[in-house]
């Protein structure tokens, strides 16, 4: 699979399919949605073979509502690790829990 990106989705959609996906061999985008879940709990390597903005494998950003309420809190990536990131590093930013903000740390590790 090349590159995986969502964004801009709202609460009104399925994201189970998700839940497949192993392996991306470019990079992972997910921007400006307004989901609390993204289910990636079998993602296990992001290769990073092209990048977002030539520099981030993993860029995870701005995941919340405008009014400010909770937005994205769990992504599911308990089988990626910061040495399953090859080529290029992480990137989030805006409104991310504790949780995944120690995940995006690690993975830039």
């Amino acid at each position: 699979m090349g590159n995986l990106e969502i964004t801009q989705m709202d609460t009104n959609r399925d994201f189970s399919f998700l839940k497949t996906i192993r392996e991306v061999t470019g990079y992972v985008l997910i921007a400006m949605n307004l989901v609390r879940d993204i289910p990636l709990d079998q993602l296990q390597v992001i290769r990073g073979n092209t990048l977002y903005e030539r520099r981030f494998a993993l860029s995870v950003f701005f995941n919340y509502p405008k009014d400010g309420s909770s937005g994205l809190q769990h992504l599911g990536l308990t089988k990626l690790t910061g040495v399953d990131v090859e080529r290029g590093g992480a990137r989030g930013e805006g409104g991310l829990s504790p949780l995944l903000r120690a995940l995006l740390l690690g993975a830039r590790s």
